[in-house]
């Protein structure tokens, strides 16, 4: 089976700018935020290996007061589904396998939507709803951050699928992928080959990009909570936390109509 990476590649960027255009660049920028965590991970392994031992040692803990049903039907699913291990019966994450890391970035996305939906809502299903709407100023900001996280998170996807900057060298996931001069990134398995075609000579691990995204994770942060969180001082000298409406958002409260008398 053969994949144009480069199709690939402009279909992300561009679902993720949509996405962006319609969550608006706040929400946006949280992902980035982590993201740019995952890239920092891949350009240093060791710090990548401790995050690891870290979640099986959580792992462990919460598989060890499980039932035993439980157990059984999380073991089956974490094989069959995400392919990672069980050590003894204990779900454990490999820091070496590919594998792993997609789907810690999946779960990265996840938790990033999640606390923008949470934190920034915008929603009419209550009785009297508060929500943000982006202004057309926002979404624009929104598609431009959504495309750049596309484009990093198909760069991540090829990383995680190469193998070659995880913790330990790393291994690839169970797929051949191969670049139309042959080179290969990845091992076959079960008869299942794709054939990456038209890849780019660069990966988002190339001399100081790793660190510019970075950094632009970090002013992101800074920026996230500079529009949403403002303390004021009051008559009386006493310091509170206001949560304000980010540049490029519209606060909007819903009622709905009386009812008929």
């Amino acid at each position: 089976m053969e994949i144009n990476w480069t199709f690939l590649t402009y279909l992300v960027v561009a679902l993720f700018a949509l996405s962006g255009f319609l969550r608006g660049w706040w929400k946006e920028a949280i992902t980035t935020l982590f993201l740019a965590i995952l890239v920092f991970l891949l350009r240093v392994p060791g710090v990548a290996q401790a995050l690891i031992s870290l979640v099986n040692g959580i792992l462990a803990f919460i598989w060890g007061i499980l039932p035993p049903s439980a157990q059984v039907f999380l073991t089956d699913l974490f094989q069959r589904a995400f392919g990672i291990s069980t050590t003894g019966g204990v779900i454990q994450a490999d820091a070496n396998s590919g594998q792993t890391w997609l789907v810690l970035l999946i779960v990265f996305i996840v938790i990033a939507s999640l606390i923008g939906w949470i934190t920034l809502p915008n929603r009419l299903d209550k009785p009297k709803g508060v929500g943000y709407a982006p202004t057309p100023l926002g979404s624009i900001l929104g598609g431009l951050i959504g495309g750049f996280n596309g484009l990093l998170v198909i760069s991540l996807v090829r990383e995680y699928l190469d193998g070659r900057n995880l913790p330990g060298g790393g291994s690839s996931l169970p797929a051949e992928i191969t670049t139309t001069g042959g080179g290969t990134a990845g091992v076959a398995s079960s008869g299942v080959s794709l054939q990456a075609t038209q890849l780019p000579s660069f990966t988002v691990l190339d001399s100081f990009l790793p660190w510019i995204v970075i950094l632009v994770g970090l002013l992101f942060v800074l920026a996230v909570f500079r529009n949403r969180i403002q303390i004021t001082t009051d008559k009386n000298k006493f310091r509170k936390i206001e949560y304000r409406a980010p540049l490029g958002y519209k606060k909007y409260e819903y009622a709905p109509p009386p009812p008929p008398k």
